[in-house]
């Protein structure tokens, strides 16, 4: 199972259209960068983009949530589902080459 750690840093992009970019390191190698934007009703939408050892593996799209907290539990959530199933998917994988002696 792929555990989400918390978001490390926060680095403000363009505070007056609030928008902001938020840096997440996920374990085995992923991680992921958030762009994240407040809509006009005050609701939280965005992007994120998640990598493993450094190369891009993936893109999440989250629609509107209520809070920024919700937004972030959202991407946490979707990417360590996304994480897992390509860890899950890498084992299959190597389990179906064959051998070498």
């Amino acid at each position: 199972m792929v555990a989400v750690a918390p978001v490390l840093s926060s680095v403000p992009i363009m505070s007056a259209a609030q928008q902001m970019q938020l840096l997440v390191d996920l374990p085995d190698g992923w991680s992921s960068r958030i762009d994240i934007k407040q809509t006009s009703s005050g609701r939280y939408a965005g992007v994120a983009e998640l990598n493993l050892c450094g190369l891009k593996r993936g893109v999440l799209v989250f629609m509107q949530q209520p809070t920024l907290e919700a937004a972030l539990q959202r991407v946490r959530l979707r990417a360590s589902q996304f994480a897992r199933e390509r860890l899950s998917s890498q084992d299959v994988l190597s389990k179906k080459q064959p051998q070498r002696s």
